[in-house]
């Protein structure tokens, strides 16, 4: 009894005086397959987007909430149902230098997206492309070809 006390008091001890103590998790499934290796997709092979929120310099992202696609067009409050090896399939905000005249920013068009094309840069798979579906046709036509000019549905992607 006096051993459990003694252990307690030094863990409460060393996480007071600012060490953190950390356990390693397994991972949720238990198995192997979600075990992220260098230079392939994600777990289970999904490839990723370059995303560059809050880094311009970009970084590999699965399912991100907020998404700088491209230099033009940024995907926000994103909820993902699907992410897979082919496609990845979410609702979301899109918003963009293409569509400030219509004050986007502050009123970002609520749409579907989907990611596809996967293709392999420097060993590392990334979607290439995306499509948007505007399900409440909020989106004026103007808005949509000035998208569809800005980027042409095309993700920014590292250079090789």
């Amino acid at each position: 009894m006096k051993r459990v006390l003694l252990s307690g008091a030094v863990v409460l001890l060393v996480t007071a005086c600012g060490e953190q103590i950390a356990t390693p998790r397994e991972p949720e499934d238990g198995g192997p397959d979600e075990v992220v290796s260098p230079n392939t997709g994600g777990p289970n092979g999904a490839p990723f987007v370059f995303n560059r929120y809050g880094d311009p310099e970009g970084f590999d992202d699965q399912r991100p909430t907020d998404y700088v696609a491209t230099e033009f067009t940024t995907f926000g409050r994103m909820n993902w149902e699907e992410w897979s090896a082919e496609s990845a399939r979410g609702h979301g905000e899109l918003s963009g230098t293409w569509c400030f005249q219509h004050d986007c920013a502050d009123d970002p068009y609520e749409v579907d997206v989907e990611l596809a094309d996967p293709r392999e840069v420097g060993g590392t798979e990334y979607f290439t492309t995306y499509t948007v579906s505007d399900p409440a046709g909020d989106m004026p036509a103007e808005a949509r070809q000035a998208m569809e000019e800005a980027d042409g549905g095309r993700l920014d992607l590292p250079s090789e």
